[in-house]
């Protein structure tokens, strides 16, 4: 079954120094160019959920999506936005810090959506809730979620009928917050090679 992909980088990155986390190199290249390759193959379409514009989102090859007002409500505000443009039965969901994320997300959560309407990745019995593949009819539901004054992705998937598929590892999910995070993760696999 088709997937779009959604990449959320739509983000204050206050922790980043309010720098845009997307273009922050890793290991050569952008984080978003990560996130890019990691789900490719996986979608048949990409979007971009941000906020933030400028010549470098020009030269992406993916629409950007900005968010439907600038009230930075989040990533669910990021998705709704995007789910306008969802093309095909599902929306695999990924933020853009996250240079990691499983290849094969897609294919590992796929048989747990039978019945339900969302699917996301755990670790130890935690959610790991920026990660979801949702089928796209149930991405309007976020609308009334936020104008209720809800913003946890966590409150909106509680909602759901969702599985949670639990991994033996959370390193595909760690994301990189702040630019020790960023350092810390470039010399450890530096000192890897």
């Amino acid at each position: 079954m088709e997937a779009t992909g959604i990449i959320l980088s739509g983000g204050k990155s206050s922790r980043m120094n309010y720098q845009d986390k997307a273009w922050l190199p890793y290991e050569g290249k952008p984080l978003i160019h990560h996130a890019i390759t990691r789900i490719s193959s996986q979608v048949s379409q990409i979007l971009v959920s941000t906020n933030n514009t400028g010549p470098k989102y020009d030269k992406l090859p993916y629409a950007c999506i900005p968010d439907l007002n600038t009230n930075f409500e989040g990533p669910l505000a990021g998705i709704l936005a995007c789910s306008d443009h969802v093309a095909s039965p599902l929306a695999l969901i990924i933020p853009n810090d996250t240079p990691k994320v499983p290849t094969n997300l897609k294919s590992l959560l796929l048989p747990h959506l039978k019945g339900n309407e969302a699917v996301v990745p755990s670790y130890n019995g935690v959610c790991q809730p920026l990660f979801i593949l949702a089928k796209t009819s149930i991405l309007s539901s976020i609308a009334p979620y936020l104008s209720s004054g809800g913003r946890s992705v966590k409150g909106w998937l509680q909602r759901l009928s969702i599985d949670q598929v639990d991994f033996d590892s959370q390193e595909p999910f760690k994301n990189i917050n702040t630019p020790e995070q960023l350092k810390t993760i470039s010399d450890q696999d530096y000192r890897s090679l």
